[in-house]
């Protein structure tokens, strides 16, 4: 996981102070040293794993994987490997090119003997960690209705030749377990989709698959009788192919439901009703167009040729707050609507109310993310309250999260609480410093901690402190990343350039950039960060904001 750039600068202080030598960082062919990185039990830092893990079936390398966290010193080839356990393991080779912290997914092999958790212990260089894996036996039951048509069934979303699915296209089947465990639920493919689940079921319910592919444009319309298979029992249900319906669309009288706010992220009460008027049946797909950062969409089936109402359901999070106009497009007829968005709930430039979250991107790279989180509890300290943060990698579930920073906010002044060991430093060294001040001019800057601090690197204790800037006050700014190719601007944004001084006998504070680089951070008010931008001799990296919830 990367956590923010301020930690990489804290480890480039201890490069270049402590060890008071030159270090090269280009790649090469020479081996790569470094660490595992691991909380204080020994468990690898992210406990990240991925896939089904079921006992007597096959691992698949791209599917079964856990990602672990490396410190890297040198730069060079590596090879990081567990032991076998349980009849499978997990190994990734490949050529670290950057120094600090680096994400590697190890991919797994081999095939489970038995259920039950499995200790791993990961190896790189001359470090370990530990990680567990969970293997399920096998799940055991009956699908309803079998061996003829499913009973009961559900099948849900239109369908419609060249028309795209989206999550509303599934089915639900009853699966009567007789043995919990873990399932794998599948269809054949007809007329290119089938229906799919995986995952763990304790007790007879009823399973929502999830439909997959694409209905090619030249398919023929009609009943399509799909297979579904669960071991030995299978049953049978019908799909409906319709052709797409055709008729105008009309805007006015849009009726909307559900509370619109800047910040808040759109959920299925949040829709608008709209009528159309039929002119031949069938299937229908009908999209906005995405403003502030919301659209609305909706796919069903008009059943007779008359004007009718029909419903989208916004999608997205609201970016700014005010009125804006919405386009709706069906083949060839468009109409327009407005919605309004009140200001956010906080007016804070780094929110920490409970359940809010953000997602980021490094470098434009869309694999490359962080998941951050704000949860219930605080840690208490002699310098203050701090709101408890937490972060993965961006994959699910969500348990996987780690500790991402402590937060406070005092009058204008937001303060984070770290401690400068986890970065190099041989002893614990608990500091307070303010990141942010949201009540003070452009080109204000303040020295945190204003005396100091000394990190002990091993004989070599040298004394530090962050010099910040606000280069810019309640300005806006736009972002594209993976997720948002066109440009979304964020109003009221905050620019702090965060500097490292160090002190040095005779000559005193000294501005570090020119060996360490510098930050910059930017924050919105009532959505917290939204990019930093590190620009470093050893070279520049991007983290960029592409969705968020504020509570």
């Amino acid at each position: 996981m990367k956590k923010h750039f301020f930690f990489w600068l804290v480890m480039c202080v201890i490069f270049v102070i402590g060890c008071q030598k030159e270090l090269s960082f280009e790649g090469n062919n020479s081996p790569a040293k470094g660490s595992l990185q691991a909380d204080i039990s020994g468990d690898c830092l992210p406990k990240t794993v991925n896939g089904i893990y079921q006992a007597t079936k096959p691992l698949v390398a791209d599917s079964n994987t856990m990602t672990v966290s490396v410190n890297v010193i040198t730069t060079g080839t590596y090879i990081i490997s567990t032991d076998t356990v349980n009849g499978y393991f997990f190994r990734a080779t490949g050529i670290f090119t950057t120094p600090g912290i680096n994400s590697v997914k190890l991919r797994g092999f081999g095939t489970p003997f038995t259920s039950g958790t499995n200790n791993f212990v990961v190896s790189f260089d001359s470090t370990v960690c530990d990680i567990q894996v969970v293997v399920a036996q096998p799940g055991v039951g009956a699908l309803g209705g079998s061996p003829t048509a499913c009973a009961p069934i559900s099948v849900n979303g239109a369908y419609s030749p060249g028309i795209a699915l989206t999550s509303a296209n599934n089915v639900s089947v009853q699966v009567n377990v007789t043995t919990p465990g873990n399932f794998i639920i599948s269809t054949d493919t007809i007329a290119g989709i089938w229906f799919y689940f995986a995952g763990v079921i304790s007790s007879s319910q009823t399973v929502v698959l999830t439909a997959n592919g694409s209905i090619p444009a030249a398919t023929a319309t009609g009943n399509k009788l799909f297979t579904v298979k669960l071991g030995t029992s299978q049953c049978t249900f019908p799909v409906n192919v319709a052709g797409p319906a055709a008729g105008t669309i009309d805007c006015s009288g849009a009726t909307f439901a559900g509370t619109y706010t800047a910040g808040q992220a759109m959920t299925t009460s949040n829709t608008v009703q709209l009528n159309a008027t039929v002119t031949s049946t069938g299937v229908y797909s009908i999209t906005s167009d995405t403003m502030n950062g919301v659209w609305f969409s909706g796919t069903g089936n008009f059943t007779t040729a008359t004007t009718t109402p029909f419903t989208l359901t916004a999608n997205g999070t609201p970016i700014n707050s005010g009125s804006f106009t919405y386009t709706v497009k069906w083949g060839t007829s468009t109409c327009t609507f407005s919605q309004t968005y009140s200001p956010p709930i906080s007016n804070d430039y780094f929110p920490r109310t409970i359940g809010s979250n953000w997602s980021y991107e490094f470098d434009d790279i869309a694999t490359d993310s962080l998941y951050r989180t704000v949860i219930s509890g605080t840690n208490v300290v002699p310098a203050g309250t701090f709101n408890i943060f937490m972060e993965n990698d961006g994959t699910m579930p969500l348990p996987a999260l780690d500790s991402s920073g402590y937060y406070r906010k005092s009058g204008g002044d937001y303060f984070e609480w770290v401690n400068l060991e986890d970065f190099g430093a041989t002893t614990p060294v608990w500091i307070e410093y303010i990141m942010l001040k949201d009540n003070v001019a452009a080109s204000t800057n303040w020295k945190t901690p204003s005396a100091g601090v000394t990190i002990d690197l091993g004989g070599t204790p040298t004394k530090i402190r962050f010099s910040n800037t606000i280069l810019q006050k309640d300005v806006s700014i736009s972002l594209t990343t993976s997720t948002s190719p066109t440009p979304v601007a964020y109003n009221n944004v905050i620019v702090v350039e965060q500097r490292i001084e160090a002190e040095f006998p005779v000559i005193g504070w000294q501005d570090m950039s020119a060996s360490l680089g510098f930050l910059k951070s930017y924050y919105a008010r009532g959505i917290g960060l939204i990019k930093v931008e590190l620009t470093s001799p050893l070279g520049n990296s991007l983290q960029e904001l592409r969705r968020y919830i504020v509570l």
